[in-house]
């Protein structure tokens, strides 16, 4: 468990230790019902269960005519046609010996009948059809709660909803949904350097890349962004801002986590009421992130300025604490084995790294990956090349080609 920030603050965590002390205490933040029609990309948050037998009737697979199979257990047997079974509707006397019904796909097959033949394999003049092959018995018939029985779990909790589960749902006549509240993420940039992609822009100054990407990933992970803008590196500013950015469950701030004059952030947060339990961890990139609970148990991130830093450390703590909040078992990304298309030298840092990457699946190989073109924390553009990370838990020993390794894959 990582220990709370100011006994020992300069020491750094693991991975591991900043990933539990994140998950722990993280309670779903509560449900609420929304029509079907909206739920898509919400969370499931509770079962949905038939409200009757699917089919709820024994249904014809395909347009043709209901027979009784011992009628037509030779090739050839002629039938009288006394009745039509249009989808949708129903006939509602007993089949007999000797009798078909015409009957279309999805319709109830009668009472009496238990098989329906093809319209294919008939050939029909005035009353009379004739079955053209032999019968059995369920043939072209889906039988009623073949697929599921009343009461049966459809959906189970949680799940991150799409088309496909909004037809299974309303299959089963669900109506309404109960979904995971909107996680709320505040997004808060800082510092004096930054400026508006799009507005001009002086001299030292640069345009600020981490709001819209959070805000970005924040909706990949499942959540609200509330983008709150670039705060200066003023203390009454930043302290009026953060205040808002507290009414949210979780809040992101970007820059202002070091060691430097301006670095106002910490120091903010705690007047706010703010407990910070680690101020870095053993990552690259990322070693400045902190993470902390509000007096309302907020769930606070000092993410480091630094584009893929920031972009890091989402994806390995602050995307935990979404999920956890929205009902899912908070724990880290899932990890992926591929196979290292390049060798990779032993780099001097022993910090776990992230690295992006790219990975595609060999039809001969499967999953393979190899590193992208990449200059630093600061690069972006290297970033936008990526489609995953790659993981070295040990930097310092080197990966020959075809070595097997591990992927934290990005892309939805």
């Amino acid at each position: 468990m990582a220990r709370t920030w100011g006994k020992d603050q300069h020491r750094l965590v693991s991975v591991e230790e900043a990933q539990a002390a994140v998950a722990e205490g993280i309670e779903p933040i509560g449900h609420e019902p929304i029509a079907l029609e909206a739920a898509k990309g919400r969370i499931l948050a509770a079962p949905v269960v038939a409200q009757d037998d699917y089919p709820a009737f024994n249904k014809a697979m395909m347009d043709g005519f209901a027979v009784r199979a011992a009628d037509c257990a030779t090739a050839g047997a002629r039938l009288k046609v006394v009745g039509l079974v249009p989808a949708g509707g129903e006939w509602t006397a007993t089949l007999g010996a000797g009798q078909a019904v015409q009957i279309n796909t999805g319709a109830p097959v009668p009472v009496g009948a238990d098989a329906v033949v093809r319209i294919e394999d008939t050939n029909i003049a005035g009353s009379e059809v004739t079955i053209a092959t032999t019968v059995k018995p369920q043939q072209a018939v889906a039988l009623r709660g073949s697929d599921r029985k009343k009461g049966q779990t459809i959906l189970t909790p949680p799940l991150t909803i799409g088309p496909a589960h909004i037809a299974a749902a309303a299959t089963a006549g669900a109506a309404m949904l109960e979904v995971a509240r909107e996680v709320g993420v505040a997004i808060v940039s800082t510092g004096d350097e930054l400026v508006t992609p799009g507005s001009a822009r002086k001299a030292g100054q640069i345009f600020d890349s981490n709001g819209p990407m959070l805000a970005a990933l924040v909706r990949q992970f499942g959540a609200t962004p509330r983008y709150m803008g670039i705060v200066h590196d003023d203390e009454g500013e930043l302290t009026a801002r953060l205040r808002e950015a507290l009414c949210e469950p979780v809040v992101l701030t970007v820059g202002g986590m070091s060691m430097g004059t301006l670095d106002l952030v910490p120091r903010v947060f705690e007047s706010l009421g703010v407990r910070w339990l680690f101020h870095g961890v053993e990552v690259r990139p990322g070693k400045p992130i902190a993470y902390g609970r509000g007096a309302n148990g907020q769930h606070v991130f000092g993410l480091p300025g630094n584009p893929v830093s920031a972009y890091v450390c989402s994806w390995l703590f602050a995307r935990m604490a979404i999920r956890g909040l929205q009902g899912f078992k908070p724990e880290p990304p899932p990890r992926i084995r591929a196979i290292l298309s390049t060798a990779l030298a032993p780099h001097r840092d022993a910090r776990p790294a992230y690295v992006p990457a790219r990975v595609w699946n060999d039809p001969g190989r499967g999953l393979m990956t190899e590193p992208c073109l990449w200059s630093g924390s600061a690069d972006p553009f290297g970033l936008a090349l990526a489609n995953a990370l790659l993981v070295r838990d040990d930097p310092t020993k080197p990966l020959a080609e075809g070595a097997a390794v591990e992927v934290l894959v990005t892309e939805s």
